[in-house]
């Protein structure tokens, strides 16, 4: 698939309402359990839909989100009116996401539906996002869309408090037949603090050991907020060799467990990183150097434009100008769009034009979306030699 993601965006996330049921403690959005007054009205919504055909085919993939986008009584129509577009939607694992209103996704056309889950029982789960039950909530979601024969993406937001689990999630995943498991990497915006990070070299270890979850088991398997599993890849695949700290190991230990408990079978196939910008017959897509502004964008429930829903920055307004004259005339993007403007190790980088780094972590750690990625330990071979 050939695309020119500094003219056309590959994904877009849109924030449909930031109301919400849950109290997460990383939530980027603040969300409240009132809808804001001022949200796009459904007028606007289909106004917001027909900007981003202007964009031309093949039209992005359309990630509806919020909040809780089911908070909203039109989703369906809005959904419906994407007919056009690979939409798929992330909500909260609330009484909300009953079987009848799943169905009712499937039937408007939803390609593929999102579930959160940041710890493998209710103590952890719950404990994360604020309200009991929750944990038990969503994987009564994920029974369900499997038996509607939903495609099922599990989200897991990594943080201090769960990285010793992620085995035991993973293990859920694999159980709970997810086409892809999609590992967020927390960024310090909204209610989510710096001191929740893990540390640079945990960052490397948990990133080297999804690269193994995805040879060893069925799992495909994305990092968001982190690219630096692109660089990962390649160096796997080219076996250079790697700075591994105490944290992968243990990682390791636990999937090689389970793997020898469970159904682990896996042809060898590619992973689907974004090192080489690869596609994958399930409807997985990949497109290469995908990051904050370049080739993604973010519309907010008030219409705002961001690079990413975590870099809040406001580029422009969909009520009164469009997401094309935003995306390619904003000097934001044009800063993102051009990996040769990052500043620091990002900018000596090899790798820069696959991955480039957070640079949603890079403002909220530095005050500078061009600033280096503050959790990657690679040295750039151009920094080596000077």
């Amino acid at each position: 698939m050939n695309l020119d993601v500094t003219q056309k965006p590959f994904i877009v996330f849109w924030e449909l309402t930031r109301a919400c049921m849950l109290a997460c403690k990383h939530c980027r959005a603040k969300a409240q359990k009132k809808r804001h007054p001022d949200e796009l009205t459904t007028e606007e919504c289909f106004n917001v839909i027909e900007q981003l055909k202007r964009f031309g085919k093949p039209y992005p993939l359309l990630i509806i989100t919020g909040g809780d986008p089911l908070l909203r009584e039109d989703l369906f129509e809005i959904i419906e009116y994407a007919k056009d577009f690979r939409v798929a939607i992330a909500f909260s694992g609330t009484k909300l996401a009953n079987k009848s209103k799943l169905k009712k996704l499937k039937d408007a056309g939803v390609a593929r539906i999102a579930i959160s889950i940041d710890g493998s029982n209710a103590e952890i789960h719950d404990g994360f996002r604020g309200v009991k039950g929750t944990f038990e909530m969503s994987m009564e979601i994920l029974k369900n869309a499997l038996e509607l024969g939903i495609p099922i993406q599990m989200n897991t937001t990594v943080t201090n408090h769960n990285i010793h689990d992620l085995p035991n999630i993973m293990k859920l995943a694999i159980q709970s037949k997810v086409i892809l498991w999609d590992v967020f990497f927390i960024v310090p915006t909204g209610r989510a603090k710096a001191e929740m990070m893990p540390s640079p070299q945990q960052f490397e270890d948990i990133l080297n050991w999804l690269y193994d979850v995805s040879k060893k088991t069925p799992l495909n398997v994305k990092s968001s907020a982190a690219t630096h599993l692109r660089r990962i890849e390649l160096m796997r695949e080219r076996n250079e060799e790697l700075q591994l700290g105490e944290l992968y190991f243990k990682l390791k230990a636990k999937l090689d467990k389970i793997c020898s408990e469970i159904e682990c079978k896996n042809e060898e196939k590619r992973i689907v990183a974004g090192g080489h910008g690869r596609s994958l017959t399930n409807g997985i897509r990949r497109m290469l150097g995908i990051t904050d502004g370049r080739g993604m964008f973010f519309i907010s429930h008030i219409g705002e434009v961001y690079p990413s829903g975590f870099l809040p920055i406001v580029a422009g307004n969909v009520r009164n100008e469009s997401l094309k004259e935003i995306y390619l005339k904003s000097k934001i993007f044009q800063d993102l769009k051009n990996p040769n403007n990052l500043k620091g190790k990002c900018g000596l980088c090899e790798y820069r034009f696959i991955c480039g780094g957070s640079r949603a972590r890079a403002y909220a750690i530095r005050g500078d979306y061009l600033e280096e990625e503050p959790c990657c330990i690679y040295k750039p071979k151009n920094l080596v030699k000077n």
